[in-house]
């Protein structure tokens, strides 16, 4: 047992330090991932030199250390994604219907075909947006009802898995569809209009992941999150990002992305709502986000429950108030950090 926990506690300790290698190939990356998943194997492994020590008084000070390290690390990057954290977007008790909108985002799985139990999902919930990703012809036909009630629509149904429908209540101005990186994967931009007359700056997107299958490299979700981060920079509206991501809160990209933007994660000092794996309880992370520039407070954030996809609903209850903008401040951005994201830009998308 000595021997198994000694090479156990420095395989783990290498997988949770890899990723400080700042590489794009798809095996540094996917590693940021599970970095809780690491964090309760590391407490297990640092529970079992305890048993080992109680009976054998054997025990590798090299190994705890370095574990103990580990732990420390995993605190740190994961803290904030915890109930025990401060949260970045205030809770809202007081009410103005006017000033408030409902999203609804939801990676449908393309090949599901349960389109009427995702349609009594936003049924109850009773979204203003709804953002619906892995779209293809058969899904925008299996929710045309939507339809009648989200008369404000963008489209670009494809059976590559990248597919979107973004229907809203709300109206519409300089909406469109943008592939930003690459010709066949969109994303939406648009500014909605607010019953009372805000207009707010829209982006919706879904990257492509760095998973073999996919892309062997993260370079071109990179380039998606730092252009869209860089115009929420400079854009003078209030703002909100969502989509499923494809990366997980805690890592250096979606980091780097928030302090670029300036804009708040609804998550922090909430927990993880990890969006997926809906069908594999130990493989989950949050991947489907909302961001939101520091005017909007939180009424209301709730992972919906499963409907057939490999990720759950998440649906988020916003309200404006401009006064909110004084008192909220997410991570800020050093002039390193700006540089970073127009690198990042200027890469080259690899071939895999």
């Amino acid at each position: 047992m000595y021997l198994a926990l000694t090479i156990t506690s420095f395989l783990l300790v290498f997988l949770v330090f890899l990723p400080l290698i700042k590489h794009s190939y798809w095996v540094f990356r996917s590693l940021e991932y599970p970095r809780f998943q690491k964090f309760i194997i590391c407490v297990a492994v640092f529970i079992g030199w305890g048993i080992l020590y109680s009976f054998t008084r054997q025990i590798n000070i090299y190994a705890l250390a370095a574990l103990c390290a580990a732990i420390i690390y995993l605190i740190f990057k994961i803290y904030n994604y915890t109930v025990f954290a401060p949260k970045e977007v205030r809770g809202i008790k007081s009410r103005d219907e006017k000033n408030e909108i409902k999203v609804l985002s939801a990676n449908v799985f393309q090949d599901n075909t349960q389109y009427q139990r995702l349609l009594e999902q936003i049924k109850s919930a009773d979204p203003d947006v709804i953002f619906l990703l892995e779209t293809d012809d058969k899904w925008e036909a299996g929710v045309q009802q939507l339809e009648a009630d989200y008369p404000h629509m963008l489209k670009a149904p494809l059976d590559n898995t990248y597919g979107l429908l973004f229907y809203s209540r709300f109206p519409l101005s300089d909406g469109k569809v943008n592939y930003l990186i690459k010709n066949d994967i969109p994303s939406i931009e648009a500014i909605i209009h607010l019953p009372s007359g805000v207009k707010v700056q829209l982006w919706g997107l879904h990257p492509e992941p760095p998973v073999p299958g996919e892309s062997l490299y993260s370079t071109a979700k990179d380039k998606e999150l730092m252009k869209i981060a860089l115009k929420a920079r400079d854009c003078e509206l209030p703002i909100l990002v969502f989509g499923d991501l494809n990366d997980v809160a805690w890592s250096y990209t979606t980091t780097l992305f928030s302090k670029v933007s300036d804009l708040l994660d609804v998550r922090k000092g909430r927990g993880f709502y990890s969006t997926f794996s809906a069908k594999h309880w130990f493989l989950r992370f949050p991947l489907d986000y909302i961001f939101c520039s520091a005017e909007f407070g939180l009424v209301q954030m709730r992972r919906l429950p499963y409907n057939g996809s490999d990720h759950y609903p998440i649906f988020t209850h916003l309200i404006f108030n401009k006064r909110l903008e004084r008192v909220q401040d997410g991570p800020d951005a050093d002039h390193e950090d700006i540089e970073e994201a127009k690198e990042i830009l200027e890469k080259e998308v690899e071939k895999d």
